[in-house]
């Protein structure tokens, strides 16, 4: 009799949970979508103003120019949200990834057929808004899902926060644009839920699981070339995931492993490979005389190591943007730029200049510091016809990136305390952790490390252009590490009171 009623009690409490966890989501999705229709749907809708970027994610999706006449475009560069574009057929062999090209092709193409659905012969970023949001909120949802299956309180905190922090109009606005940023973040996400899924089906994975994490993986790696630094981590994931699925067939499931990260390694050097041979001319030219001649005291010693000839320091301190009249010789893309400067410069170059002189890379990481925890931008934010004059000012929902910018220390030595902090609670619980556990500490670490090998990217690949747009992912990774390192604090503090003994 007391062994059924234990039973019972049991039953109970599991069904308890389980209404727990889904009045927890369905609360989650619901806030999501609220806050989501107020940030980028309540008129004027928001978005963000092209920079120059646009084009060449157009030029591969199928996306062409929608009138005013030339002139009038040009002025609407960084102060005004441009929406409607002409839309144009999509190679075939781009869609397949048979030629490289960037993941936003796939939600931008959804947007395509839905403004084809709804009768409009013009694409509309507010369409592709739509989709990244719908994307966005399974993706945080299934984390907090997944993420959460034993532990409902671990559940709730998270849907809290991540409604708080990851949900912050700062992240959502860059929705309405043809940004690379949303499909970053969303990609990001995804690949953490397929780790989650995986951590929770250790002992019964399937091909439909494999699946999901390659998908995953192409989504966020194909987002932004600023990604390529996360490849080898995502190869390290699935080699672990395949490593998960069968003890008993190790050397065979590796052999597997092969073709999802050929396919990978393929997929994203080809799409970098493309963006940099377009972006890498001025990138470079920022990196060296926006960069390492900035503030040198001694350039023409610099550009010496470098390999380039010393007259060049007559650019030092100039970056790739600025009027062909303010260069004294060696203007981005001149002929003579692009024979002695960039047929000569390389990253590697780049890098072994800083691995020779560590002071300055750390100067340029303090700089780096100083540039982040900002998830707002100097770029306009409303269409030109629902405002009076251009404003880069923008308040909806971002009550976290407010405070984040306005107290967080934006400084290296607090970004390494932080990491060093983050990192040691996940080591010294790792290896008392259950083989669930461990999956999700290695998430983890994947996060952290994505994090730290985009720190130093911006700086490293573009010198002190575009430094606070280009900490986007690490800002982000940022923000989830916070997550992650509070769950840890209460679930750390609930043990304690459990175990804690009143008088």
């Amino acid at each position: 009799m007391h062994r059924k009623t234990v039973n019972v009690f049991k039953s109970g409490s599991l069904a308890m949970s389980e209404v727990f966890n889904k009045a927890i989501i369905a609360i989650f999705i619901l806030c999501s979508i609220l806050i989501t229709a107020y940030v980028l749907f309540l008129p004027p809708r928001p978005g963000v103003a092209d920079q120059g970027d646009f084009q060449r994610v157009m030029d591969v999706t199928g996306l062409i120019e929608k009138g005013p006449p030339e002139e009038e475009t040009e002025s609407l560069f960084f102060k005004y949200v441009k929406s409607e574009y002409i839309m144009a057929p999509v190679s075939l062999i781009r869609l397949l990834g048979i030629i490289p090209t960037t993941s936003m092709i796939y939600p931008i193409t959804v947007a395509k057929t839905l403004c084809r659905i709804g009768g409009s012969g013009i694409f509309n970023t507010e369409v592709l808004a739509f989709v990244y949001s719908v994307m966005y909120i399974t993706a945080l949802t299934l984390c907090i899902k997944w993420g959460g299956t034993d532990a409902k309180i671990r559940s709730f905190i998270a849907a809290i926060l991540s409604l708080l922090i990851l949900m912050d109009g700062n992240y959502l606005v860059w929705f309405n644009s043809l940004y690379g940023e949303p499909m970053m973040i969303i990609g990001l996400v995804l690949f953490s839920a397929s780790i989650l899924n995986v951590s929770n089906k250790i002992d019964c994975l399937t091909s439909k699981d494999l699946l999901f994490v390659f998908i995953s993986s192409i989504l966020f790696l194909g987002s932004k070339a600023q990604c390529i630094s996360a490849l080898p981590l995502v190869v390290l994931m699935i080699l672990r995931v395949y490593w998960l699925k069968d003890k008993a067939r190790k050397a065979a499931l590796m052999k597997k492993a092969l073709i999802p990260v050929i396919l990978i390694v393929f997929y994203t050097l080809g799409f970098y490979l493309q963006i940099n041979a377009t972006c890498g001319v001025d990138t470079k030219y920022n990196s060296v005389f926006y960069g390492i001649l900035k503030d040198s005291e001694n350039p023409e010693r610099d550009l010496q190591i470098l390999g380039l000839s010393p007259d060049m320091a007559a650019e030092a301190g100039k970056h790739a943007y600025l009027p062909e009249t303010e260069y004294e010789k060696y203007a981005p893309w001149s002929e003579i730029t692009l024979k002695e400067f960039n047929g000569k410069i390389s990253y590697f170059k780049i890098i072994k200049f800083y691995l020779l002189n560590p002071g300055r890379l750390i100067q340029g990481m303090e700089y780096t510091a100083s540039q982040s925890f900002k998830t707002s931008s100097f770029l306009g934010k409303y269409k030109k016809t629902d405002i009076q004059q251009y404003t880069y000012q923008f308040g909806r929902f971002t009550f976290w990136s407010d405070i984040r910018e306005k107290f967080l220390p934006n400084k290296l030595a607090f970004i390494v305390f932080f990491y060093v902090i983050t990192l040691t609670a996940t080591v010294i619980n790792y290896p008392k952790a259950q083989k669930k556990d461990k999956v999700r500490i290695e998430l983890v670490w994947f996060i952290a490390a994505v994090g730290i090998f985009q720190f130093p990217m911006p700086y490293l690949g573009n010198g002190r252009a575009d430094t606070a747009k280009q900490l986007f992912l690490f800002n982000y990774t940022f923000d989830i590490l916070i997550i992650i390192l509070a769950i840890c604090i209460f679930q750390f503090l609930v043990n304690l009171a459990k175990h804690r003994k009143f008088p």
